[in-house]
């Protein structure tokens, strides 16, 4: 990275891996070979920071190994996967650097799979500590990287967050007239209406939703930039 640049390098100054490999021990205590967690290397600092749900795990590589990890998604290059063309479109517009990381670190490329082992209405105790333990983590995560704006690109990241948040003791603050009408979680701005369509593959290549969000986001920048 440039010197205008400064990235967090979650194996070396989080022990992410070791953070990891407890919580997996813990919920897969009786399955000796379960699907490990996958997380990006390296996040930008100080960037606009979009909050996904989780990694993918296509049907299709089951059987190949398994990394549990990859290296940073650097905004300045081209999209290696077809994933993130989101994120490179809207950062073209908006001329900030930016940075991508899941709330959750288990592998599922269906949604509704998720949906149905997490859903909050009849979770158990012990996927229910399995969640918070992830959200935690990515947290404290969000904390060390002090991100400009964290943008949630998944409905149900928000969901999740919002459900558990006293469990995670995180303090919300509402928007209002004082504070620009932002929504900020433990004093950093967060955007969650206006990126809503992220998470929909029906509605990702959608130019005036986009148009939208990047409204948003700048303003959300200046914003913070004058107070």
């Amino acid at each position: 990275m440039n010197n205008q640049l400064t990235t967090l390098k979650l194996k070396d100054e989080l022990d992410v891996v070791k953070t990891l490999e407890n919580i997996w021990k813990e919920y897969f205590a009786e399955n000796q070979n379960p699907v490990p967690p996958l997380f990006q290397e390296e996040l930008v600092k100080n960037a606009v920071t979009y909050l996904s749900l989780n990694p993918s795990f296509p049907s299709k590589r089951q059987n190949e190994p398994l990394k549990e990890s990859y290296p940073l998604i650097d905004f300045r290059g081209k999209e290696s996967y077809p994933f993130y063309k989101k994120f490179f479109d809207i950062g073209l517009e908006i001329s900030e650097p930016w940075t991508v990381l899941d709330l959750f670190y288990i592998r599922e490329s269906k949604q509704e799979e998720l949906d149905k082992k997490f859903n909050t209405k009849s979770i158990s105790d012990q996927d229910k500590q399995f969640l918070l333990n992830q959200m935690q983590l990515t947290f404290k995560i969000i904390m060390e990287l002090n991100p400009k704006v964290v943008v949630i690109s998944n409905v149900l990241s928000g969901k999740l967050i919002h459900k558990f948040h006293k469990e995670l003791n995180l303090t919300m603050e509402l928007p209002n007239n004082e504070n620009g009408w932002i929504y900020r979680i433990n004093g950093i701005p967060y955007i969650t209406k206006e990126s809503s369509y992220l998470g929909s593959r029906f509605l990702i290549n959608n130019i005036d939703r986009r148009k939208i969000l990047v409204a948003e986001i700048k303003r959300v920048l200046a914003f913070t930039q004058k107070h």
